[in-house]
């Protein structure tokens, strides 16, 4: 008799984690755990009398000041720009781009809309988060992330016309559906189930895949229509089936099974207004400790603790911070640059990191993604250069919104080649690809390249980097004398708010325990 074990691993083999994942919960198989937040339990009045210096005002150096003052530390975050957040960056009407190959761009968006240039949704999974978001007072609100309503696009697919996401998922679904009630049907499994069992999959994957009583797959509603229904005897005309063999072939898996990923599960959530809310909430906790337009030059060991020198970039006076101990929470491309004299497996520890360019293209636009399409939120997948659309989730129904149209690693591609008109063109073309006509809608484009943002030289570390190598990472995790490492990137959560937070709440224990 096939275990379950064996016949779970069966269906993903042969339906994929979808197929199996809906199997393991029909069965009772995929128990919940329940999340909880971080929690930094330090004793009260702890920090009296002691000074923390922390480099960098992201969410990873503003959690950790947030925590420190709390039971009495005193501390001082250098910032080297002019703003708090660090990649948590929303960029509005007046927000100048400076890039460091001489790009420079200035927002023209009409007030109220906004595009997220460096985070932009917090998976529910992520309650550290969240949990400051509740506990300073930051209003969110859901973030679409995904919509059957969205589109998927292959040039050699489907005459190159986008196809919904509903339609794929489920046409998929029945394919998939009837191999395995013929597999049961003709006891092709390798070892057999009871009489019970093969009559409880079977009623299941009628269910699942939308089988007729003979067990094929011949279309199902669930994948939309092609004559809507409507009042009276309009009982809609439902879609023909895609060829399985032609789904096969498409290569729209990625995008297909891109919200099975971890932290790309619904709920998704937003701040409303930005996701720099989230950056002004800590800053205005601890806005007197922040020293803005602070560029950190020296790092010193000292008898007493560290001593950090640094320059303010209005005035180019140079001056230092004497204290305690140190929280470095800028990124290591940015760290590796800076005259310090940590110990030499640390060093070599940080110098070994590598850093991906992330970038993001943004559009203000009529809202032909709703108005036209029905799409409210949501990513669709092109497969052209850009291969990501993401349409948004904040004010909708309004006139006009601001839409991505390119989002992913650039260095090393084909696309970090091409100049910014040449960028903005093919991001241009992937939305024509899955709007046709409507690409001549798209103004005021943002091009933002993290590999060429200041104070940042890319936008997570690669896995390329400590990662690869343990005894790198590990070095990273524990002090080099009075000086502690926080930012996602002394984290297994990489590119994520919640990484920073849970890295700043290790280094403030650290700290405690000095």
């Amino acid at each position: 008799m096939t275990t379950r074990r064996a016949f779970l691993m069966q269906v993903g083999q042969v339906g994929g984690f979808g197929a199996a994942y809906v199997m393991m919960q029909s069965l009772g198989l995929l128990p919940l755990p329940e999340a909880a937040a971080s929690k930094v339990r330090l004793a009260e009045g702890s920090g009296q009398g002691k000074h923390v210096v922390i480099l960098g005002a992201g969410i990873a150096g503003m959690v950790a000041a947030w925590e420190l003052q709390k039971v009495g530390y005193r501390c001082t975050i250098l910032e080297a720009r002019d703003r708090a957040g660090g990649r948590n960056w929303t960029i509005r009407n007046g927000t100048r781009v400076e890039m460091t190959d001489g790009t420079t761009q200035t927002c023209s968006f009409e007030d109220g809309n906004y595009f997220n240039a460096g985070p932009a949704r917090l998976p529910s999974q992520h309650v550290t988060m969240l949990g400051y978001c509740r506990e300073l007072g930051v209003q969110l609100e859901v973030e679409v992330n995904s919509s059957r309503s969205s589109l998927l696009q292959n040039d050699t697919f489907n005459g190159g016309k986008a196809v919904q996401q509903r339609q794929l998922v489920n046409d998929t679904r029945g394919h998939v559906a009837e191999l395995l009630a013929k597999c049961i049907k003709r006891s092709a499994l390798d070892e057999e189930l009871t009489s019970d069992d093969k009559e409880r999959m079977l009623v299941f994957l009628r269910k699942y895949g939308d089988l007729s009583p003979d067990y094929f797959y011949q279309g199902s509603p669930r994948s939309g229509y092609k004559v809507m229904p409507g009042a009276g005897n309009e009982l809609g005309v439902p879609r023909d089936p895609l060829d399985m063999r032609a789904l096969l072939d498409a290569n729209l898996w990625d995008g297909l099974l891109f919200e099975e990923m971890f932290d790309m599960q619904a709920t998704m959530f937003q701040p409303v207004g930005g996701m720099d809310r989230i950056a002004a909430a800590f800053e205005k906790k601890i806005s007197s400790c922040i020293r803005f337009n602070s560029t950190v030059e020296q790092i010193r060991k000292t008898s007493k603790g560290v001593r950090i020198g640094y320059r303010d970039r209005k005035t180019a006076a140079t001056a230092a911070v004497d204290a305690d101990s140190c929280i470095c929470a800028m990124p290591l491309s940015i760290l590796k640059t800076i005259d310090a004299d940590f110990s030499l497996d640390f060093k070599q520890a940080i110098d070994a990191a590598t850093y991906d360019s992330a970038y993001k293209i943004a559009w203000e636009s009529r809202r032909f993604w709703e108005q036209d399409y029905r799409i409210y939120g949501g990513i669709s997948f092109p497969k052209q250069m850009v291969g990501v659309v993401w349409y948004p989730s904040a004010n909708l129904f309004a006139e006009k919104g601001i839409i991505v149209a390119g989002y992913s690693i650039e260095n090393g591609t084909e696309f970090a080649m091409l100049d910014l008109p040449g960028k903005l063109a093919a991001s241009r073309q992937a939305v024509e690809r899955l709007h046709p006509g409507c690409s001549s809608e798209l103004a005021k484009p943002v091009y933002v390249s993290w590999g060429h943002i200041p104070y940042n030289l890319g936008s997570w570390i690669s896995h390329r980097g400590p990662k690869a190598s343990a005894a790198g990472y590990d070095r990273l995790l524990e002090p080099d004398g009075p000086i502690c490492m926080a930012g996602d990137h002394v984290s297994h959560i990489v590119g994520w708010q919640e990484g920073a937070a849970l890295s700043a709440h290790r280094a403030v224990s650290q700290i405690s325990q000095m």
